[in-house]
C-alpha cells in the first residue's frame, strides 16, 4: 500500500514538473474585414484544432470602429459590422467556453461580406445557443456596454494597433503569419503537440487598416 502511495505521489510530482502555463493569445478583430475572416477561418482555426491545448484565446470584436461623442459607434464596414461585432460580444458573454463561441465566430465570418442576422441565427442554432438571448443582448444596452468595454481595451493597446486582425502572443504583437509556429515557440512545456513540428503554410494577412472609416 505504501509503495502504491509513493508511486501516485511521484506521478503527481512528474505531472507538475512537466506542466507549463498556457500561451496567452489575443486577437483584436472586426466583423466583415476580409483579413480577419481569412485568419479566423484559416490559421487561427487550425491552431485551435491542432494545438488548442497549449494556448488560451482572448477574442476582442471591436477592431477599427470609432466611438462618437454621442456614444454611438462608427464602424469601418458600416452598420452591419457594428451589429455583428456586438453580437459576437454577446456570444462571448453568454457562452464563455471556447468550444462554444469559437465555432460560432468561424461560422459567421466564413460568410464574409454576406454576414446577416439570419446567418448569425443559423450559426447560433448550430451551436445550440439560445438565439433570442444573444440577439436581445446585441440589440439592447448590454450589447452596447460590452462593446464599450472592448473599445476601451482596444484603445489601451500599447503600442496601439495599426490594423485588424491584430494578434498578441503573451502580450507581444506578432505579424499575422506562422502563428502556429510562434505559439509553439512560446510554449515552455516539455511535450509539444505534433502539429508544432509540421505547420501548414497560410497566405500572408495584409490587414484592414484604421482608415478610411465609412
Amino acid at each position: 500500500m505504501r509503495t502504491l502511495v509513493l508511486l501516485v505521489v511521484a506521478a503527481a510530482s512528474t505531472v507538475r514538473a512537466n506542466s507549463s502555463p498556457l500561451v496567452n493569445v489575443s486577437v483584436y478583430s472586426e466583423a466583415l474585414c476580409p483579413d480577419c475572416d481569412r485568419l479566423t477561418e484559416g490559421e487561427m482555426n487550425e491552431a485551435v484544432e491542432k494545438i488548442g491545448e497549449i494556448f488560451s484565446l482572448h477574442f476582442v470584436p471591436w477592431g477599427n470602429a470609432l466611438l462618437n461623442p454621442d456614444g454611438s459607434f462608427n464602424c469601418q464596414h458600416g452598420e452591419i459590422e457594428c451589429a455583428m461585432n456586438t453580437l459576437e460580444a454577446c456570444v462571448l458573454k453568454y457562452y464563455p467556453s471556447r468550444s462554444m463561441w469559437w465555432p460560432f465566430i468561424v461560422c459567421l465570418e466564413a460568410h464574409g461580406y454576406s454576414q446577416t442576422w439570419e446567418i448569425a441565427q443559423k450559426c447560433a442554432e448550430k451551436q445550440n445557443m439560445t438565439w433570442t438571448e444573444v440577439k436581445n443582448c446585441a440589440e439592447g444596452p448590454m450589447g452596447k456596454l460590452l462593446e464599450l468595454m472592448y473599445y476601451e481595451e482596444t484603445a489601451s493597446l500599447n503600442p496601439p494597433h495599426q490594423y485588424t486582425p491584430w494578434v498578441l502572443v503573451n502580450n507581444k504583437h506578432i505579424k499575422e503569419t506562422h502563428i502556429i509556429k510562434k505559439i509553439c515557440a512560446a510554449y515552455q512545456g516539455a511535450n509539444k503537440p505534433k502539429a508544432c513540428m509540421h505547420t501548414q503554410q497560410f497566405p500572408p494577412i495584409n490587414g484592414c487598416y484604421k482608415e478610411p472609416v465609412e
